[in-house]
């Protein structure tokens, strides 16, 4: 624990709890994850990888020239320096100090070579992306392999690096993460084949299935990824774009949520309610600028830190939000209402020392405005599955409009935002200006500095019950849910294809024995012998399914 020294009652905000509260502009709506249009700059989403490298492939991006990414990798690595793309690096450098790390600047290099002549559908280098990812990661506070791993999320998928390199160069927890990553954007981009989004529940079961195969960091990554891409998916298609948002509403929002990262939870929300409700959206945004009432919140903010005062409580930071757009949207189409009956959407947060605090100040605000029955949570002593903890009420301000104010501790406020990744906010430790007042008696448990606890987190959510695993089956892919203790041979009676001569691979590995046991999270592909076939269709079609991606290599 940080120890505690005097200060004064009002405490100086520190930066990553403190959001500046939103204007009454266009801004508002950028500053809680939802641009309006025209601030995304245009760029590539995620490359659609068939099983075989095709024209559509190809279109993707620009080939690199000269010697290939692998070996321009292993000189640039060799030689060191930052290569042609010494700006992007200085950039990331005055962002965030972890992007000075020798890991991370090695991994820079190694990403820049393999990349170096990609570009994006917008005309940016590729690697801008990558930097981008790496960046959202360092936001997290991820430490030098998870932000190198960041860099090098895509050098497998795209510029041919091997785990052997990798693994090599910057050792084998990176290569780990990076392999993960590449497993995941290989099963997303299946999804986004098979349409697995509009099925609910096998999108559900797939979700189970991620965080089961994979170390929890490199879902992070993925989630990193994809919001980048979701920031710059105007470039696309609108057909595109719309298949990459209904995926990611359906697959990596939730998945956000789940992990209790609820600020990239809702910025992957309104991005997506952006491209596929368009309409909705602007409409939305119109009218959220022209009912938010900023002189309410800054009234209602200056009323409670005087009365904090006056009751010598004091506190970390008290600020304006509002309710993000997409749950405006979706509370609104549940419940059939019209925007000035959500009574949610001007907001307060007050970020407090210690959880007795959080009762003395929701007692302050019942006495400083009337309560709105009905509207009173208490997740503090009921947390949400996601571990998220706060007290919710909404009041009655002057202005007789609803103001909902949340109440929660630093500790509460790191888990909210940052979720299963808070560890690494614990690291950073509190800076001295957010110390508050010595006579606090609380103590505070701080997790694990070590990334333990992401690399067991799927461990931790054990999934009790059927077990799930993916079937390849005629290159569309299902998510299917087994009994216990079934077979390799149990799951292919139940295949349409049981009879016929095939080739099997379980996690990309040759199948010999169809009494092996299923277990979470498993990869079984079931690829035709075609045995009626001529030797060298034969050999093609094995080619396909051999030189594409491997789901999974451990």
């Amino acid at each position: 624990m940080t120890p505690s020294v005097s200060c004064p009652v009002k405490c100086r905000p520190h930066p990553c709890l403190a959001p500046q509260p939103p204007a009454p502009s266009p801004e508002l709506l950028a500053a809680r994850g939802a641009p309006i249009a025209g601030e995304l700059r245009a760029c590539r989403s995620p490359p659609y990888l068939p099983l075989s490298r095709s024209a559509d492939s190809l279109e993707l991006r620009a080939a690199c020239r000269g010697a290939p990414p692998a070996s321009r990798a292993r000189a640039a690595v060799a030689l060191g320096g930052d290569g042609p793309s010494a700006a992007l690096i200085a950039g990331a450098q005055s962002r965030h100090a972890i992007f000075r790390d020798e890991l991370v600047r090695r991994a820079f290099t190694a990403a820049e070579a393999a990349h170096r002549g990609q570009v994006r559908a917008s005309g940016d280098p590729y690697l801008q992306h990558c930097v981008e990812t790496a960046a959202l990661l360092a936001e997290l506070g991820a430490g030098p392999a998870v932000v190198a791993a960041g860099l090098l999320h895509d050098t497998v998928d795209d510029a041919g690096l091997g785990y052997g390199f990798i693994s090599e160069h910057f050792g084998a927890g990176v290569a780990d993460l990076v392999k993960g990553v590449s497993n995941l954007s290989h099963l997303s981009k299946l999804a986004r084949r098979n349409d697995t989004a509009s099925r609910i529940d096998e999108a559900d079961r797939l979700r189970i299935v991620f965080l089961a195969m994979e170390d929890a960091r490199a879902v992070l990554i993925k989630l990193a990824d994809r919001l980048h891409n979701m920031r710059t998916l105007d470039s696309l298609s609108k057909t595109k774009q719309q298949s990459v948002a209904k995926e990611t509403l359906e697959i990596f929002a939730p998945l956000a949520n789940q992990l209790g990262i609820l600020n990239w939870k809702e910025q992957l929300e309104n991005l997506c309610f952006k491209y596929l409700y368009p309409e909705n959206f602007d409409e939305l945004s119109t009218k959220l600028i022209e009912i938010y009432n900023i002189d309410m919140i800054a009234a209602a903010t200056r009323r409670l830190e005087q009365a904090l005062q006056v009751r010598g409580l004091s506190y970390y930071a008290i600020y304006g939000r509002h309710k993000s757009m997409y749950s405006i949207y979706r509370k609104m189409a549940r419940k059939k209402l019209v925007m000035d009956k959500i009574y949610d959407i001007h907001g307060v947060r007050v970020i407090l020392e210690n959880k007795a605090d959080c009762f003395a100040t929701l007692e302050i605000i019942h006495h400083l405005w009337p309560r709105i029955p009905g509207k009173f949570k208490d997740y503090i002593n009921s947390p949400k599955p996601n571990r998220y903890q706060s007290l919710h009420t909404v009041v009655l301000t002057e202005q007789t409009l609803p103001l909902e104010i949340q109440i929660r501790t630093r500790d509460m406020h790191l888990q909210a935002e940052f979720g299963i990744a808070a560890h690494w906010r614990y690291k950073e430790g509190y800076p001295s200006s957010l110390a508050c007042d010595a006579s606090s008696k609380e103590t505070h448990t701080i997790p694990s500095h070590s990334d333990a606890c992401l690399l067991s987190y799927s461990k931790q959510c054990d999934h009790k019950g059927p077990v799930l695993v993916i079937l390849l089956e005629n290159e569309k892919m299902s998510v299917q849910e087994i009994p216990q203790n079934w077979t390799i041979l149990d799951l292919l009676k139940r295949s349409s294809n049981y009879g016929m001569p095939l080739r099997l691979r379980l996690n990309c590995h040759a199948v010999h024995n169809w009494n092996q046991e299923l277990k979470m999270g498993d990869v079984l592909e079931l690829i035709p012998s075609t045995p009626c076939k001529s030797r060298g269709h034969t050999r093609e079609l094995h080619q396909k399914f051999d030189h594409r991606l491997a789901v999974s290599q451990s």
